[in-house]
């Protein structure tokens, strides 16, 4: 079967999906009726992950979607975290614009509980540590097949390490409640590996772009944590920055090293604020033009964004856990597809794909929809704050505000969507953020993986599975499961 070009008419509906012979699916394929949903269902996480590109969180997210009512699983904490990652992914890519990237700068704060001593991501049940040992692992099966991911993988050490003390300060075992420390821009690996390798993995070397990352457990026993950026990173005014603060760094340190250096102490909310805002601010270039808040940015459009989480986004962790498109992927696809043409060839191939085998959703093909969501959703973004929505590429001639954008109906919503990203495809646009580069135009090679190493292999084989009911699972890496975790079901062999 041939798959026709993408037709000239702007929007996607079933209709076209019957010109190209695909035929839509019985939806209806599970009908579990559940109470409650087993601990051992949700613990899907694979062991390689990286905060802001999760396959457990989506999993986990998907998985909740089998027994739970859509509007149930939009409130759900597992929602919460997946969305939060996907808000930061746009948030952060939206600061990294080539053209608009210098007059942003990110001052972001969130409160997280502390339960059981362990400060917990979103959905209350994954602490933060296990996230970095998560990442941690990653990094090193990275660094096996790459040396010049080394620089990375010593800031995931780290990392890792940092989330322990904050554990640590959580439970009191410190004798302070602050702890600040600054993340550079990797100077020595830019200069070693070339710019662009550390554009790929989500880095800003245009900008030379650090961060402040604050850790403050308040008076409500919560976690108050911050990440300020800042630009024009340079070694010497952040040991200088620092040292008025009593933390002391080495002469011959190297930025890699700096995260082990941190400003402690027993101070207020506000006090530890300032002095985060502080450190951030002194370690800057100086700028003579005003800067945006990207988080002030992302909350004047937060509606939009809900809607493309709510819309398109949730359907994608279902399709993943299900292993076929549902309806809300089919039509998701369907509305990308028609500007195939404008994207790059992993996104446009991928596509077809998808529509050629509706029967199907992979690992990849989750990879390659949340991608698109988060470039789109940055274009979306980029347009309306630059006030250029009548540009989108070969949608609409009148200019659109995010009020007339919201009412739209779904479909006609994932069109302009998809029309937002194939105009920053045509002007190739490159956004970094969450460890993640995502350039939907032109050629190339950005980040494509989620932190699954080898393809989603290990010793035994793949790491995703069927069982005999063709539920599909994830196994830990080098580890063999016994039984499906949707219906119980042996899979041993």
């Amino acid at each position: 079967m041939e798959v026709l070009a993408p037709p000239e008419q702007t929007f996607i509906d079933l209709e076209f999906a019957a010109m190209i012979e695909v035929d839509l699916l019985d939806l209806d394929v599970f009908n579990v009726e559940l109470q409650d949903i087993p601990d051992m269902v949700l613990d899907v996480a694979p062991e390689a992950e990286i905060y802001g590109r999760s396959l457990g969180t989506i999993r986990k997210l998907g998985t909740l979607m089998l027994f739970r009512p859509l509007v149930e699983t939009v409130a759900s904490p597992e929602a919460a975290q997946a969305k939060v990652e996907f808000f930061t992914s746009v948030e952060e890519g939206f600061g990294t614009d080539m053209e608009l990237g210098g007059g942003l700068e990110v001052r972001d704060y969130d409160n997280r509980e502390i339960i059981d001593g362990r400060v917990m991501a979103k959905d209350l049940k994954t602490p933060i540590s296990e996230m970095t040992e998560s990442g941690l692992i990653c990094a090193e099966a990275t660094l096996a097949i790459d040396e010049r991911f080394r620089p990375q993988y010593v800031r995931s050490e780290w990392d890792h390490h940092n989330a322990l003390i904050v554990d640590k300060m959580a439970r009191g075992e410190t004798g302070y409640n602050t702890r600040i420390i600054v993340s550079p821009f990797p100077d020595e690996a830019a200069t070693d590996s070339g710019d662009e390798y550390w554009r790929n993995i989500g880095y800003v070397p245009h900008l030379k772009r650090g961060f402040v990352q604050l850790y403050h457990v308040n008076e409500n026993g919560k976690l108050l944590s911050g990440s300020l950026s800042f630009d024009g990173s340079k070694k010497e005014k952040i040991k200088e920055v620092l040292g008025t603060y009593g933390v002391d760094i080495p002469e011959d340190e190297t930025t890699d090293n700096f995260l082990k250096y941190a400003y402690i102490g027993t101070i207020s909310e506000e006090n530890a604020k300032y002095i985060a805002t502080d450190i951030a601010d002194k370690s800057k270039a100086e700028r003579s033009e005003p800067v945006t808040n990207t988080v002030d940015v992302t909350l004047k459009y937060r509606p939009l964004l809900e809607r493309v989480f709510n819309e398109s986004y949730v359907h994608l962790c279902e399709s993943l856990v299900r292993g076929y498109q549902t309806e809300g992927v089919q039509n998701l696809v369907l509305q990308l597809y028609s500007y195939a043409s404008s994207f790059r060839n992993r996104y446009s191939q991928s596509l077809n794909g998808m529509l050629r085998n509706m029967n199907s959703f992979t690992s990849d093909d989750s990879i390659v929809l949340h991608e698109l969501l988060v470039y789109s959703t940055i274009e979306m973004m980029r347009s309306l704050h630059l006030g250029t929505t009548s540009n989108v590429y070969n949608t609409f001639s009148e200019s659109y505000t995010a009020d007339e954008i919201s009412e739209l109906d779904e479909g006609a919503f994932q069109n302009i969507l998809g029309g937002f990203g194939a105009d920053g495809a045509n002007s190739n646009r490159t956004y970094s953020a969450c460890g993640l580069s995502i350039s939907a135009g032109g050629e190339g090679n950005p980040q494509g993986a989620f932190g699954d190493i080898d393809g989603g292999e290990d010793m035994f084989g793949s790491l995703d599975f069927q069982c005999n009911n063709g539920h599909w699972n994830r196994r830990q890496r080098n580890t063999l499961m016994a039984n499906c975790l949707i219906c119980g079901d042996s899979v041993k062999c």
